[in-house]
């Protein structure tokens, strides 16, 4: 039950900010033999989706219902049609990656990924003034395929991609979350058999922990984001990167 709430805790400050919570809940599971396991983690961000329903609800509604109408000419309807194909694109390079999950919990794995997204967030100082296209799209939603390594940040490596794109603060931070809408829910159906046969009190513990400090963290990063300190997370997983290195046996 603790390490379920240790977790919960690491989950909801780390998932939002750009600095990888699966590459934390794995440095927290070598360091401090934690019980956890992928499928754990993975059910985490179940409350990290409600967080995204709620937190970006109109957006939400605003693409559900440009979709729906088919209204081809607004600017809700290409960002849902973006939203799609990025996530294919996601899902498509994501299966391919899944054979290789032995390696997720491989702090030299670990390493290399914390030093991409410290990479990719320095790289990320610039304040873009165009919006998404279909290309830009597609790079971003492959990105976010990338972030299935521990190390490198789902959150991170998207926004940091769309800004070295020149597409605009906050409509990075927007495209962003919305693929992790299709790309999180998939995730947790892939391992619900496995999710099933943890027990539902250590699930309940993990799960209302990260929920509560994850609408912190998000509200925390669209701020950054807009102010266009991303970057300065990019030290800190340099950091992480170094300090990893050093755990390794």
């Amino acid at each position: 039950m603790k390490d379920a709430i240790l977790l919960g805790i690491i989950q909801g400050i780390c998932e939002w900010l750009p600095v990888s919570s699966s590459g934390h809940l794995v440095l927290f599971q070598n360091i401090f033999n934690l019980k956890g396991g992928i499928e754990f983690d993975i059910f985490l961000h179940f409350s990290s989706l409600l967080i995204i329903l709620v937190f970006l609800r109109r957006d939400v509604l605003k693409v559900c219902r440009a979709l729906m109408k088919f209204e081809k000419n607004s600017y809700w309807f290409r960002m849902g049609i973006y939203t799609i194909f990025a996530s294919l694109i996601t899902g498509i390079v994501g299966f391919f990656l899944k054979e290789y999950q032995n390696l997720f919990s491989n702090l030299k794995v670990v390493s290399f990924s914390f030093l991409i997204t410290s990479l990719l967030l320095f790289l990320s100082k610039r304040d873009g003034k165009e919006s998404m296209t279909l290309t830009k799209a597609l790079f971003v939603g492959f990105m976010q395929s990338i972030a299935l390594f521990p190390g490198i940040s789902r959150s991170g490596a998207t926004i940091s991609t769309a800004k070295i794109c020149n597409i605009k603060s906050e409509e990075a931070f927007r495209f962003s979350f919305l693929i992790a809408i299709p790309a999180i829910s998939g995730a947790i159906i892939s391992e619900m058999d496995r999710i099933k046969l943890i027990e539902g009190k250590i699930l309940a513990a993990g799960f209302f922990t990260s929920l509560i400090l994850g609408f912190i963290s998000i509200y925390i990063l669209k701020r950054i984001v807009i102010r266009n300190k991303l970057h300065y997370f990019g030290w800190y997983c340099l950091g992480l990167s170094i300090f990893s290195f050093f755990l390794i046996k």
